[in-house]
């Protein structure tokens, strides 16, 4: 069967599991089950990122790595479990069990009227963060992926329930839209761990140089908006804790990118299985690419396919000046 047929089956499979399994702790029993096999058929991507922990906790042993991990593929695959868990759900269905922390800083950030930037990182369940804030009737934009590579069927799945509850954006658009909206004093969702592309903010994130999206400063430069770091931790029986951490932006692009990142790794750092570690190998697999062929792709597809083997080799971690000299 092709790998798109697969694809397909796999995401039937997860409808069906929770259609039939209707409660939120049978639901996250499958999607646990389900996790633990993905982890044990990953053994090389494992490796990668064992290898990227033991350098970003140098004082933690080969058993909290290993528990970690197991923890990293629940929180990976129950994502996928939330896309059809809250399909037919409304908020009063999942109030008993959702908490909220520092929700009275968004509110505050929507009441001034000049629009909220919520930078997400890669962290828990990002998906399930804007249908929440939508199921609760705040006004959010979000930037995703047309997910255009995948089957009809699995590509639905991804964006039908972003449709439901948000306004849905993608990355070949007019990025006019960002300034309009917030001018109209919305919310966007905004990766802020996302790949920053040639107008990017080189910054050293957990580690290593990595190129992050310098479009956050440029929007709140331009609209005045609020700026707010923005999570969503999974908890028990597919249970949600929502927090919401208002940010002071330094004027210097650079220093902007700095502080995202280091509450980004602050937030990692107290809840790491919930931490998306794929996306480290990722940005720091890309930015060993760049190094390589010395310039920074608009396409981040391409940047992909450029790839070799001894890009992503966790051990390679160049100097940011090296990186900046390859560029010149």
């Amino acid at each position: 069967m092709r790998a798109s047929g697969l694809s397909s089956l796999y995401y039937r499979f997860i409808a069906m599991s929770v259609k039939l399994a209707g409660k939120g702790s049978r639901v996250e029993l499958i999607s646990n089950m389900v996790s633990s096999l993905r982890g044990a058929l990953s053994s090389s991507r494992n490796n990668l990122y064992n290898d990227h922990l033991k350098r970003i906790f140098p004082d933690r042993d080969e058993a909290w790595r290993t528990n970690l991990l197991s923890g990293y593929w629940r929180v990976h695959e129950r994502n996928l479990f939330a896309l059809f868990y809250l399909r037919n759900k409304v908020y009063a269905d999942l109030e008993g069990n959702t908490s909220w922390t520092g929700r009275e800083h968004l509110d505050n950030a929507v009441a001034k009227g000049k629009g909220v930037l919520l930078l997400v990182p890669h962290f828990g369940d990002e998906r399930s963060l804007h249908v929440i804030l939508g199921m609760e009737e705040y006004p959010v934009d979000v930037i995703t992926s047309r997910y255009s590579d995948m089957p009809k069927y699995a590509r639905e799945c991804r964006l039908g329930i972003g449709k439901k509850w948000n306004t849905l954006h993608f990355p070949d658009e007019n990025p006019r839209w960002m300034y309009r909206t917030l001018q109209g004093g919305r919310i966007i969702h905004y990766a802020s761990t996302a790949y920053g592309g040639p107008g990017g903010s080189w910054i050293t994130n957990f580690g290593v140089p990595v190129l992050v999206p310098s479009a956050p400063w440029k929007l709140w430069k331009r609209t005045g908006c609020q700026i707010i770091l923005a999570s969503c931790e999974q908890t028990p029986d597919m249970g949600f804790s929502l927090r919401f951490t208002p940010i002071d932006p330094p004027e210097d692009h650079t220093d902007f990118a700095e502080t995202i990142g280091l509450a980004t790794e602050k937030l990692a750092s107290e809840y790491p299985s919930q931490y998306e570690w794929k996306n480290l190998l990722i940005r720091h697999r890309e930015t060993n690419t760049i190094a390589r062929i010395s310039r920074i792709p608009a396409d981040e597809r391409e940047l992909e396919r450029l790839a070799e083997r001894d890009d992503a080799d966790p051990s390679r971690v160049l100097p940011l000046e090296e990186i900046l000299d390859s560029l010149r």
